[in-house]
């Protein structure tokens, strides 16, 4: 059993540092030297200090990990890394979508929006994987597909979704495979030292029920992130998929909590995955095919990577 941790500053900050020393995942990959980061802000800490500037301190000492999954959280503030969206073009305008394509003749399954866009071609768009999907979802979606004749494609739109479940992107991807598909394989921390990992293979495996196997494109933009990151990477490995707009926003680890004597919550990644190539996916998973909104097409109100999608599904 550990000693209980005190509320006073200093005991507050180093409960911080210890738990993201022993948990967090990306310390080699970033480069983060964790231990010279602690002689940098422990300095500054004061026995008298209020929650306020003690949270600030904090706050400022996680984002050295540059990493969107780390997050501390009061009741008077919220902690975050958002530079890996920020400096990126946006890519998504809701608005554009609705006005031209959808044109509120789109069907709600569950959390999906789905629509004929013109002849055997089919758009969904899921706005968040903390959004629940059930198999009667998934199974109305694939037997409308496969009811539609010819050979449709689909377009899948997850631009802008921030995560979520992962277990939703690994349903929704076991519709579209005939085959078991490895699809990487998840490190997860197992000790304390900043390379305790446990590793797991991670395969798309057919679901029992309805598949579609027609053309599938998936479309991404940078606040793709998190369970969205995953989804890329699990529709990247199956031959009928292609990804299209920009690199997804990553948050390739899964996060870890930690609540303070104080009342704050520490959540930080405690994981991390590898493509089949043993590339990481923490800063994104790149689309085969890299689009972006011109301003000609937004003033049109159309959107580019839409109309590449349709391209290639034609």
């Amino acid at each position: 059993m550990e000693d209980e941790a005190g509320d006073d500053p200093v005991s507050i900050f180093d409960e911080v540092w210890t738990f993201a020393d022993r948990h967090y995942s990306f310390f080699r990959e970033k480069g983060v030297d964790w231990d010279a980061i602690y002689d940098q802000y422990r300095e500054k800490v004061r026995p008298d200090m209020g929650q306020v500037e003690l949270f600030d301190l904090c706050a400022a000492m996680l984002y050295e990990l540059r990493d969107g999954h780390v997050n501390l959280v009061s009741s008077f503030d919220r902690s975050r890394y958002w530079d890996w969206f920020l400096d990126s073009p946006e890519n998504f305008y809701y608005s554009i979508v609705q006005r031209h394509y959808l044109q509120d003749r789109e069907r709600y399954i569950g959390p999906l929006q789905f629509v004929k866009l013109e002849r055997d071609v089919f758009y969904v768009y899921y706005g968040s994987f903390a959004n629940a999907i059930s198999e009667s979802h998934l199974n109305s979606l694939i037997n409308t597909l496969n009811a539609s004749g010819g050979r449709p494609g689909l377009i899948i739109d997850v631009r802008n979704n921030g995560g979520g479940s992962p277990d939703n992107a690994r349903d929704i991807a076991a519709r579209f495979t005939r085959e078991r598909r490895f699809a990487g394989t998840n490190y997860i921390k197992n000790g304390p030292g900043h390379e305790d990992f446990r590793a797991e293979e991670v395969y798309i495996r057919p679901h029992d029920g309805p598949r579609f196997d027609g053309k599938v494109v998936v479309l991404t933009n940078r606040r793709s992130y998190s369970a969205t990151t995953y989804f890329a990477q699990y529709m990247k490995v199956l031959p009928n998929v292609t990804l299209v707009g920009d690199t997804t926003g990553g948050g390739g680890g899964i996060p870890a909590f930690r609540d303070l004597p104080n009342g704050w919550m520490l959540r930080l990644s405690s994981s991390r995955f590898l493509d089949p190539e043993g590339n990481s996916i923490e800063s994104g998973v790149a689309p085969h095919v890299t689009r972006h909104l011109s301003s000609g097409s937004i003033e049109q109100g159309r959107d580019d990577i839409i109309e590449k999608a349709l391209e290639i599904l034609r």
